[in-house]
């Protein structure tokens, strides 16, 4: 990543905000974080974002929701979903918005580190 990129968090959860962030700084990673999807599409971050993480569920516009909005914006960065809410309809729902990785929450640090790798390696 170059010095001026980062990752973009988004979750509605202050305390899932942290940990991720916390998980990437020890990676070695600068990311930002936001409470919300809209928060993210305003805040003009997006050109300089590498990878967005996402959780599904969240009070307005859902990470499924962002991730369409995303595509249908053109945009390739890829997108790391997670969710604490795992029926099948939504993970479905999620899968078919191709994100690059699906986590299920709680989910274990070395998966989440993996995923993280893959997508900035595409």
């Amino acid at each position: 990543m170059s010095p001026e990129s980062h990752i973009s968090v988004v979750d509605d959860d202050a305390s899932v905000r942290t940990a991720v962030l916390s998980l990437l700084r020890s990676l070695g990673l600068k990311g930002l974080a936001f409470d919300s999807a809209e928060a993210f599409l305003e805040s003009g971050e997006l050109e300089s974002t590498k990878l967005v993480i996402t959780d599904i569920h969240m009070p307005g516009m859902s990470g499924i929701d962002l991730k369409r909005r995303l595509d249908a914006r053109g945009s390739t960065v890829p997108v790391i979903m997670i969710t604490a809410q795992t029926e099948s309809s939504v993970m479905e729902r999620a899968r078919a918005c191709n994100p690059s990785c699906l986590l299920k929450k709680p989910f274990d640090s070395d998966e989440f580190v993996a995923c993280v790798e893959r997508a900035l390696a595409m």
